[in-house]
């Protein structure tokens, strides 16, 4: 995707964001699940491909963190890029996590922008003990799934990676970082370097170097580091991408990340 179509592509989203909100165009709804783990009521948007009620099919689900419409319109505009007119992956099934608790949820240890009870291992019990049970058993679904976070959210992401191996497939970490709390986080890279895998994974991180949260560098370093680390276990395909004029959570990170879960090669140099 050259400089040219990707200002295409930011055009593209923006007029079909503002159609929909301007016109109600339905392409999701809202369904909630109440957590036993977490003590209270947890919002979900999903999304169903087109042919879902009459193909009989299952799909893959792709799990987004921070559910929001913007971002349910952005999943569903890559996934019918990439589905239907590059054909180069199977259409799937969306389920947006709204935040309740954004830092309590995302974070699994404290650190200066945040003093109180980590949470993290308890969303993750949430989602594998009672969230994806609940997909599985309401929709057709496949065993494959995509978790996606990004920014404060991609922190939960390689948290998940790296502490639980069995539910998710694939990691796709936008603006990935550890602010506060990279000796945890390489801690747990050691830990996981020492265990043996039992399936393949797949990790896309992304990164912008223009980021204003990033103003030295210090995140890509690290990020760059964890990388090196985790792309030596024989059971991991990774691949860490940084757009040289892109800010924080750059935009083609999920059309990157799901093309090179899918098989594609990415070229370097956005």
């Amino acid at each position: 995707m050259n400089f040219f179509n990707s200002l295409l592509l930011i055009a593209l989203l923006s007029i079909f964001i503002d159609e929909i909100k301007a016109q109600n165009i339905n392409i999701g709804f809202q369904d909630s699940i109440f957590s036993e783990v977490l003590s209270e009521n947890r919002s979900l948007l999903i999304r169903l491909p087109d042919d879902y009620a009459n193909s009989g099919k299952s799909y893959p689900v792709i799990y987004r963190l921070d559910g929001e419409v913007d971002l349910l319109v952005e999943t569903v505009g890559v996934l019918y890029r990439l589905s239907y007119r590059e054909k180069i992956m199977p259409d799937m099934i969306v389920v947006m996590i709204e935040n309740t608790n954004r830092d309590r949820d995302m974070l699994p240890v404290n650190t200066f922008f945040y003093q109180e009870e980590p949470g993290a291992k308890n969303f993750q019990q949430f989602i594998n003990s009672e969230l994806i049970p609940y997909i599985d058993g309401k929709y057709r679904t496949t065993d494959e799934r995509i978790l996606c976070g990004q920014s404060l959210s991609s922190i939960f992401t390689l948290y998940d990676l790296l502490t639980e191996t069995s539910a998710f497939d694939s990691y796709i970490a936008c603006s990935a970082g550890f602010p506060g709390c990279e000796e945890y986080f390489m801690n747990l890279v050691k830990e996981m370097k020492s265990t043996h895998l039992d399936k393949s994974i797949t990790v896309f991180l992304t990164n912008g170097l223009e980021d204003p949260l990033d103003p030295d560098g210090k995140m890509n370093k690290i990020i760059s580091d964890f990388y090196n680390f985790i792309e030596s276990n024989e059971n991991i395909t990774c691949k860490y991408l940084t757009y040289k004029n892109e800010e924080h959570v750059p935009y083609q990170s999920l059309y990157h990340g799901l093309k090179f879960i899918y098989g594609t090669q990415i070229e370097e140099g956005y």
